[in-house]
């Protein structure tokens, strides 16, 4: 039994445009997606083709429907705007896969393959009705036929070509198994493109003269429109179902996000936690350092105590010293050159006797008055400089039972400012005084190293002591001249060092830095 068309091409037509539309309304849904992949980014055109297409399809249904019902034709307008519909879907179709093929092969010279289509499409319209002159409905019928055969077969291929490309770009295991409907789509649009447009409407030209749809039905016992219809529901459903691709992406691109979110949680709070633990750590030792800093304080105020507290114990030794020595001496002369006024005439050998001994107490309160300058500030030190300073000291050092001293110098000597030369002859002093009174060494050495920084040593080989206990900051300090030592050595911005062991003596060093050196090349020692 033979099957009437006649009627039922009229849902096929409907179904044939609404399976175009459905498709043209998915992917402009789904091309405001952000992907990655190329296809994305070309789904409006194919969009595009989808909805012209659709609408062709359905103006042509009308067409069909007014022509086999009531034997009308559209107006003559209606029918060049379904016939620049059909042109336009397979242009856009054309955009499509020169866009998609453009974005995958960037490294190729891109041709702009519209600007042809059209230029092609245009003259070969211009072209048969000049050749033949035909009335403006047989053109408009050659105008769609050639709009099938210029533009919709080589656009039906380029984007078979294209869509079938994809595959290779889906390499994640979640999309592989989608990677499929991209195949069906290429087929179908290749089928759809190729066979369903190379059976038009019979028309002059060739090879419509020929191959046509009447053709087709004669072949294949159904209308070419049906295998239009079927191709565009597969391409719809495979087209469709590609688009969970760009779900797929979309899904691991927001797991992405929330992983490098939890990463950067993790990492943010592992830098708090290190932050935390820095900040602790930083106010440690800012508790640390404000106790040293009040124990330093602590120091400095017993220091001052016993700096002033020895002044007082040397002044009044200094005028005891010269109540008891000198203002004696002074005395005894003073009575004594009083008594010899009277006797002078009397008895002249007597007064003669008796000035020699004044004479001699005369030289030994002058030499009492030499050794207590001396003990406060050595002549030598503001006449000739800091080593003759040194030397005398160490003269004036040496007796019987006294250790061995020597004094080495090295580097060629230099004059220092007299600040310096006073601080240094000081610590000097005091480290020479601890190893007379502490060390009980045989051989006692101070030296002087002149180079870029001013040196002075003064080591012992006498029986040491344990540093950090000496140091300690006890309330029982007995160490104020090594704490002289180092407030004398602040006042310059010298480095010191104290360094004993116990029976290997003790070595005392102070080095005054570059700048106060280059000081004082421009600020020489007066002789």
């Amino acid at each position: 039994m033979a099957i009437d068309w006649t009627t039922l091409i009229v849902p096929v037509y409907f179904l044939y445009g609404l399976a175009f539309y459905s498709m043209g309304l998915a992917l402009m849904v789904e091309s405001g997606r952000a992907s990655e992949l190329g296809f994305a980014r070309s789904m409006r055109l194919l969009a595009g083709f989808a909805l012209l297409h659709g609408a062709h399809e359905w103006l042509e249904f009308l067409e069909r429907i007014l022509y086999w019902t009531n034997d009308l034709t559209l107006p003559a307008w209606v029918v060049w705007f379904r016939v620049a519909l059909l042109a336009s879907s397979f242009l856009a179709l054309v955009a499509f896969g020169e866009h998609l093929r453009s974005l995958e092969d960037q490294d190729k010279p891109r041709i702009n393959l519209v600007v042809l289509a059209v230029i092609w499409y245009a003259a070969s319209c211009i072209i048969i009705q000049a050749a033949n002159q035909l009335d403006e409905a047989s053109w408009a019928a050659v105008c769609d036929v050639l709009a099938r055969y210029v533009l919709g077969i080589p656009a039906s291929i380029l984007a078979a070509f294209v869509l079938f490309r994809q595959r290779k770009n889906i390499l994640n295991e979640k999309m592989q198994r989608y990677a499929i409907y991209f195949s069906f789509a290429a087929v179908s649009m290749l089928i759809y493109g190729v066979i369903g447009q190379i059976f038009v409407r019979q028309t002059l030209i060739f090879p419509a003269t020929i191959i046509n749809e009447d053709l087709f039905m004669y072949l294949c016992g159904f209308p070419v429109q049906v295998l239009r219809a079927l191709m565009a529901l597969v391409l719809s459903i495979a087209m469709i179902s590609a688009l969970r691709v760009l779900e797929i992406e979309a899904e691991q691109r927001l797991e992405g996000i929330e992983k490098a979110r939890r990463d950067i949680e993790y990492r943010s709070r592992e830098e708090l936690s290190r932050l935390n633990a820095s900040l602790q750590a930083s106010e440690a030792e800012a508790r640390q350092l404000l106790v040293e800093l009040k124990k330093r304080d602590s120091i400095r105020t017993e220091f001052i105590q016993q700096v002033t507290a020895a002044q007082e114990s040397e002044r009044k030794r200094i005028a005891r010293e010269l109540h008891d020595g000198t203002g004696q001496m002074l005395t005894g002369l003073a009575l004594g050159l009083r008594g010899l006024s009277r006797q002078v005439y009397d008895n002249p050998d007597m007064v003669v006797k008796r000035l020699s001994d004044l004479e001699v107490m005369a030289t030994t309160t002058i030499g009492e008055l030499r050794t207590l300058i001396q003990d406060l500030r050595p002549p030598q030190l503001d006449d000739m400089g800091l080593i003759p300073a040194i030397r005398s000291m160490l003269d004036r050092l040496k007796h019987v039972d006294a250790p061995e001293y020597e004094l080495k110098i090295t580097g060629d000597p230099y004059p220092l400012p007299s600040d310096v030369e006073t601080i240094l002859f000081r610590i000097i002093q005091e480290g020479l005084n601890n190893s007379a009174k502490h060390a009980h060494a045989d051989h006692v050495k101070v030296c002087l190293d002149y180079g870029d920084e001013v040196g002075i040593c003064v080591c012992d080989d006498g029986i040491g002591c344990d540093p950090e206990m000496v140091l300690a900051p006890t309330p029982t300090r007995s160490s104020w001249g090594l704490m002289g030592i180092e407030e004398r050595a602040n006042l310059i911005n010298a480095v010191w060092s104290f360094e004993s062991e116990l029976k290997q003596g003790t070595t005392l060093r102070v080095r005054v830095p570059r700048p106060v050196a280059a000081q004082s090349e421009a600020q020489p020692h007066d002789d």
